[in-house]
């Protein structure tokens, strides 16, 4: 397979690290103790690109080889104010928030039809069922966070 080159300005090469550096730290979080051959693969890409990043002066200013991960990384202080930074403490909030409305739908639905019930609806009718409390907790979480929530434990559990 043949090579294949580009030109970046500095700017655009730190764009391009972030994006690598946010691309490891997913992989790093959603696969960490996975060896599955593509994700070794970009694995590597990106760590690459990491490093080719570093021959632009500017970008590797923020750098420095990170003993832990055993590759250049990102500084923390350069991190801490990252824009990567920013879309991942987005995507998590957004990602917290939906799989929490999502969990208490279905655990709404299993309350009142029954576990087992809940278990053997079809796709299409779970959603059809869970839809209007989906978006009713939507509101709350919007509005209120989750301080307006409340949590029942069963008897003897504090």
């Amino acid at each position: 397979m043949g090579k294949v080159q580009i030109e970046l300005t500095e700017q655009e090469m730190r764009q391009l690290a972030e994006l690598c550096a946010m691309g490891l730290t997913v992989l790093g979080q959603a696969m960490p103790d996975t060896r599955d051959a593509r994700a070794d693969a970009w694995h590597r890409l990106m760590v690459g690109l990491l490093e080719a990043a570093r021959s632009a002066p500017s970008v590797a200013r923020d750098m420095e080889f990170n003993p832990d991960c055993g590759y250049w990384f990102f500084k923390r202080p350069y991190v801490d104010k990252a824009f990567y930074s920013d879309v991942m403490d987005e995507y998590r909030d957004s990602v917290f928030w939906e799989e929490l409305v999502a969990r208490m739908a279905s655990q709404s639905l299993a309350d009142s039809v029954g576990q087992e019930e809940a278990d053997m609806l079809p796709p299409e009718e779970r959603a059809r069922r869970t839809s209007a409390v989906e978006k009713a907790l939507w509101n709350e979480v919007t509005r209120h966070g989750i301080d307006r929530l409340m949590f029942l434990l069963p008897e003897g559990e504090s």
